[in-house]
């Protein structure tokens, strides 16, 4: 009597259902964080004009903060106080420590209003701070 063990060889299969499902997950984050971006920038701002303007690349954990000509502030395209503001900027500083915040202010923008986004970013311990603006020769005509 033989007592012998059996190998019985089994090929390991790649599952492919998890794997499209990461891949379209993937693409889905990428595609929305992509449109936000975008939206940022689109809102109806007239930067102020500096002649050493440079675009910068867009890093994790930056926000922008759209100033309008009115003094309305604006980020993800929603409306805020300076209240709301800071709150947003508080839980931005605990989630993103070294962050980056852009603000877009209008150039007819009350500087008061400036000072005070300022004073927020301060109180969130946000360092990293700046003004967006565009190039001189690029300024679009009046």
């Amino acid at each position: 009597m033989k007592f012998g063990r059996r190998q019985i060889e089994q090929s390991e299969d790649i599952q492919m259902a998890p794997l499209i499902d990461i891949v379209f997950i993937t693409l889905v984050f990428f595609m929305s964080t992509g449109i936000y971006a975008g939206i940022e920038k689109e809102i109806d701002v007239t930067l102020p004009t500096a002649s050493n303007a440079v675009p910068l690349e867009r890093t994790r954990g930056e926000i922008y903060i759209n100033l309008l000509k009115d003094g309305r502030i604006v980020l993800n395209n929603r409306e805020m106080t300076l209240t709301e503001l800071q709150e947003v900027l508080n839980r931005v500083a605990a989630y993103f420590p070294g962050g980056a915040v852009i603000v877009r202010g209008d150039r007819d923008a009350n500087l008061g209003t400036a000072i005070a986004i300022l004073n927020c970013c301060k109180n969130a311990d946000i360092q990293n701070v700046m003004f967006a603006a565009t190039d001189v020769d690029k300024e679009p005509p009046k």
